[in-house]
């Protein structure tokens, strides 16, 4: 009798190893897609390097797919309530970097503004430059434009 339990035991143990190998095996390989697919996706941005823009934001600087060092300079026209708009720098993990308001000519209308901004260093070579503003309403992020970029720094 000792035999046949001994033999379940160590079926069980090489069944539970298997699943074991199988889900790690596969967590690797979804980590390597979310990799791939982030870098295919901010390639596709790269290779257009030109101003982006939405019916609130033209961005001049920097464009698509830019290389950026801290500080940056970033310049463009906006449409923003009360002429404020919020400026965040992150990078490619999700890792705020920076976060500041920037100041337009004028609120409601297309006016120019110009900002210098520092940020830290980030931990991975792409990011994204967030521009939005803030909605009178409700306190939420609207009319976000993301300008995908690479760091030198």
């Amino acid at each position: 009798m000792p035999k046949i339990k001994y033999h379940y035991n160590r079926e069980r143990l090489l069944l539970t190893a298997l699943v074991a190998v199988a889900f790690f095996g596969f967590l690797l390989w979804s980590i390597e897609q979310a990799s791939n697919d982030e870098a295919s996706l901010l390639n596709g941005y790269i290779k257009t390097n030109s101003p982006a823009e939405n019916k609130v934001f033209k961005i001049d600087s920097p464009k698509i797919g830019a290389e950026i060092k801290s500080p940056i300079k970033v310049s463009g026209q906006a449409a923003v309530f009360e002429a404020v708009m919020q400026v965040r720098i992150k990078d490619a993990s999700g890792l705020t970097l920076t976060q500041t308001k920037v100041m337009t000519a004028a609120g409601q209308k297309m006016s120019p503004f110009s900002a210098t901004i520092k940020y830290k260093k980030p931990t991975r070579p792409n990011g994204v430059i967030e521009f939005y503003s803030i909605s009178p309403k409700d306190s939420s992020e609207i009319n976000k434009l993301s300008i995908p970029v690479v760091f030198k720094d």
